[in-house]
């Protein structure tokens, strides 16, 4: 037997305890939410001891009872954890792993007598085992679907006893990061979440119905599964018909008859959808309603199911993705089970629905869920908010190959997700997992099967893994990134490489400062003892007074490179999409900060939805040029282009430019000539050039484009600056490249220094303009550092206007640069240009300072200022003389610290010019 078929063996014992979609029925149901007996199981005793064959009792210390559906961490019914806090991850007070057993009485109704009972479970983790009574039900092993045992027709009226045991171990490597199992994120909670209910229906009754829309031929086929616990045959009438969202029926109703011999018996019926079918999507999620009712004779049943379904026809057209067939650009976040106070996802479709909301206030359409697959009510809110849903397998960074009950149980569980979930027009696209690969034959199975299975998605192998042969779009990092100052970059040449459209994986990553006021938000099972951990290292370097600016400044470089991320792969002809990471925190993965908004989905106050918008959404205004800093003899020259991923085509739009100075004023402005801007694609609207010698001062000024009378508008920073001349220190300053004795001595006769020092990279950082990486604990790419801090009112930035932070003009000072480490100043000391380290390393850094040096005035720079030829750094530089002629430090270093921070010799060219 070979590989495949050891595996398809293997899932076929699985997939026979496959849920059904989750569906609701007309068939009575009873809730079993409330109070339950509980005990942990620490020695599996359990099942030996039939703890399930009378009433449950607490074993050692802990709670009698628990409230389901909840959790043990919701409960502190687990144990103290015994881990001290660290840098990597929230903290969870209260951690079990191991069986817990969970126990109450059922009232089974009179009028259940002769009914075919399932208890449902709608989300375990992770492996149950029942009782009724002391009948053993067996076990079930999902994770992204619900458990569901059958009860039988027999069972008496009356009260019976219920027994389940949870077991949240780990029984399967699926990957250490696979967000439904992490830690850092959803945590490996022990509990029962969502509905907890028993169903009662007829011996013969719908058991499943799927919904495959046909757009093009403007009908539904219908699946019909019927379940026939008689042990005879059964026949009778399936009636089918389909409302809109108003009620109002749409359509012909269909009427069938059905047969069953078997236990299980599949009807499938063509419904017509009327002449003029309401199409779903982002913009008009329209919904209808299929109504299915059975009828059977002999013996007589009733059964009936309510199925929503969306008609949308999602597919690929060349490089792009298409909705009915118009155009798609996804613009998304990630998901990666991160809820703080409850350690697991939300069951409510008023919840998933806030979080949609807030998506969509941003601009996006799309959500990412990584590595797991959600609850129905997160597939109900999409399909009502007009979110577009990838959901994936839960693995993660293992290869399959290796371990054939892993590989195995994977398999179930993505047959599991398509038939549970199927029916929701919001469930688009579906990969197998993130970032693994392995036996290229089983992967490609895998997306085989589930292309063959359900028509209604279309399917990938691992987000940025190992692409299949089969694959139907695919997901990488390739083409993502900040290429410079300048907007002409985008991805061309990653589309060419692919002939399936392309989603950019993992956009952004930029990461943020903690912000301390945020820790009182953490009132739920998991604590931010990190944050904690962070602000008492900042107060133990000196800095505790910084911390707000910190996440300040951070912030806000942040949001600029997001910005410019996004747009160069709008920019990016026939790309199909991108998920952010993250529009929202990670704060318990690696304290992964790099979101716009808290994990709670609150924003930071950085940018406003309307403002992100305008960059990130349906049409988007577009310029290509190649640098941002200016001199005034030099014109402003750029291509304008234009996204329209809207529903329609807009028509007789004209375009408007505008160049604004600081004060608004308008140095330039212009329109473009009138067109058209079909629907689905990046269009190009013409060359804008504008000459900059109004502006008489250095100026940080505001490039605007617009569509005129649309709404739709864009804007970009540049810094123009006076015409070039030779940049010469005053008389009264001395310049000097080296820490040395002729340096000393001047300082000591009371004269002004300005010292250029090219620092030994033994005792600094290297400059870089862009922050750490996602996460400096779990990434220690060197330097590390979080952009700069400084005050723009200072004189020494008179000739160079300048944001507190990190903005595109200071690219070239900072790459090339070399940052001086300052532990050793006193604690008050702070530099004029401050780096702000990474909050894992909170070491004091700086490109610029000033002190009194006995009788003398030192001011040191180790920015990059060697290309003369940059206006930037001809203008800094200017400023910096003017300053220095000037300056009068309040600050004293003594010359054993500046031993300490600065060599004794030089180390290489030196940043600046000489007298």
């Amino acid at each position: 037997m070979n590989a495949i078929s050891i595996y398809l063996a293997t899932a076929g014992f699985l997939l026979g305890v496959c849920t059904p979609a989750i569906t609701r029925a007309a068939d009575e149901t009873m809730s079993l939410s409330g109070k339950w007996r509980f005990s942990r199981d620490e020695a599996k005793a359990g099942v030996t001891e039939k703890w399930y064959a009378g009433e449950l009792k607490t074993q050692g210390a802990g709670p009698m009872e628990i409230s389901l559906p909840g959790t043990t961490d919701e409960a502190r019914a687990g144990l103290p954890n015994p881990n001290q806090p660290t840098l990597d991850g929230l903290y969870r007070p209260n951690v079990y792993t191991g069986p817990a057993w969970y126990q109450r009485e059922v009232i089974i109704p009179q009028g259940w007598s002769g009914k075919h009972i399932t208890l449902f479970l709608e989300r375990n983790h992770w492996v149950t085992h029942a009782w009724l009574d002391d009948r053993d039900l067996g076990g079930r092993d999902t994770l992204i679907s619900p458990q569901i045992y059958d009860l039988g027709t027999n069972l008496t009226a009356g009260s019976h006893r219920l027994t389940i045991s949870e077991d949240n171990t780990l029984i399967h490597n699926l990957g250490e990061f696979v967000s439904i199992n992490y830690e850092g994120t959803q945590t490996n909670w022990n509990g029962i979440v969502g509905r907890i209910e028993l169903h009662a229906a007829d011996p013969v009754a719908l058991s499943d119905v799927q919904v495959y829309p046909d757009v093009d031929r403007k009908l539904i086929q219908v699946e019909t599964t019927i379940e026939n616990a008689t042990n005879a045959q059964a026949s009778g009438t399936l009636r089918l018909s389909v409302a809109d969202g108003a009620g109002v029926l749409t359509g012909s109703a269909v009427t069938t008859p059905f047969f069953s011999s078997n236990a299980k018996a599949v009807v499938t019926i063509a419904v017509p959808m009327g002449a003029h079918p309401q199409l779903w999507d982002e913009f008009s999620p329209n919904l209808y309603r299929l109504t299915v009712r059975l009828e059977a004779r002999n013996p007589t049943c009733n059964s009936a199911k309510e199925v929503t379904f969306g008609m949308r026809k999602l597919a690929v057209q060349g490089t792009q993705f298409t909705m009915n067939r118009r155009p798609l650009m996804l613009r998304g976040t990630l998901e990666c089970a991160i809820f703080p106070k409850t350690g697991y996802p939300p069951t409510d479709v008023q919840s998933w629905r806030r979080i949609y909301e807030i998506e969509k206030s941003y601009g996006l359409n799309f959500i990412r869920f990584h590595s797991w697959c959600p609850p129905e009510a997160a597939f109900t809110a999409a399909d009502e908010e007009g979110i577009m849903i990838q959901a994936e397998g839960p693995r993660a960074n293992v290869s399959v190959g290796k371990d054939p009950a892993a590989d195995a149980f994977s398999q179930a569980e993505l047959m599991r997700m398509i038939q549970t979930y199927g029916n929701h027009p919001s469930f688009c696209l579906m990969s197998i997992g993130n970032e693994f690969g392995g036996d290229a034959g089983i992967l490609n199975y895998w997306v085989q099967m589930l292309i063959d299975a359900d028509s209604r998605h279309l399917y990938s192998s691992a987000s940025y893994g190992q692409p299949a042969p089969d694959i139907q779009w695919v997901e990488t990092s390739k083409g993502r990134g900040i290429h410079g100052p300048g907007t002409e970059s985008d991805a061309t040449a990653i589309v060419a490489r692919w002939k399936v459209p392309h989603i950019g994986h993992e956009i952004g990553q930029w990461t943020f400062y903690p912000n301390f006021a945020e820790i009182g938000k953490y009132s739920g099972v998991l604590e931010a003892r990190n944050f904690e951990l962070v602000r008492d290292s900042l107060k133990a370097k000196g800095m505790a007074d910084e911390g707000h600016a910190f996440f300040e400044e951070t912030g806000h470089e942040a949001v600029l490179l997001y910005k410019e991320e996004i747009e160069n792969l709008l920019r990016t002809p026939g790309f199909a999409g991108f998920s952010l990471l993250d529009l929202h925190d990670y704060p318990g993965q690696g304290m992964a900060l790099i979101g716009l908004l808290d994990p709670f989905w609150d924003s930071k106050g950085f940018i406003t939805p309307e403002e992100h918008k305008l960059y990130c959404g349906t049409t988007v205004p577009l310029l290509r040029f190649p640098k941002r800093t200016y001199a005034t003899t030099e014109s402003f020259v750029a291509e304008a282009e234009s996204t329209n991923f809207g529903p329609a085509d807009l028509h007789e739009i004209e375009p408007e430019w505008t160049i604004r100075g600081p004060g608004g004023e308008v140095i330039a402005s212009g329109t473009l000539p009138t067109l058209d801007l079909p629907t689905g694609k990046l269009s190009e609207l013409g060359n804008i050039s504008a000459p900059l010698d109004r502006v008489k001062k250095a100026a940080k000024c505001t490039v605007t484009l617009s569509l005129k009378n649309t709404g739709y508008s864009n804007s970009w920073n540049i810094w123009i600056y006076p015409a070039p001349s030779n940049v010469v220190a005053p008389a009264s300053v001395t310049v000097s490249h080296a820490w040395d004795d002729a340096t000393r001595a001047a300082l000591a006769r009371g004269e002004r220094v300005v010292l250029f020092p090219t620092v030994d990279p033994a005792q600094s950082l290297k400059g870089s303009f862009k922050p750490v990486f996602w996460s400096p604990i779990w990434f220690h790419r060197n330097p590390a550092t979080m952009g700069i801090l400084c005050d723009p009112k200072n004189r020494l930035f008179a000739q160079f206007p300048t944001d507190s932070y990190s903005n595109w003009q200071w690219w070239n000072l900072i790459e090339g640069s070399q940052t001086m480490i300052l532990d050793d100043t006193p604690p008050a000391f702070r530099p004029l240009v401050q780096v702000i380290d990474n909050f894992a390393r909170n070491d004091k850094l700086g490109n610029v300072l000033e002190a009194k040096v006995g009788n003398g005035s030192l001011l040191v720079c180790t920015l990059n200022l060697s290309d003369q030829t940059q206006p930037e750094t001809r203008a800094f530089l200017s400023s910096l003389y003017a300053y220095a002629a000037e300056f009068k430090p309040a600050q004293t270093l003594d010359p054993a610290t500046l031993n300490k921070i600065l060599p004794a010799a030089t180390f290489g060219a030196s940043p600046a010019p000489t007298n």
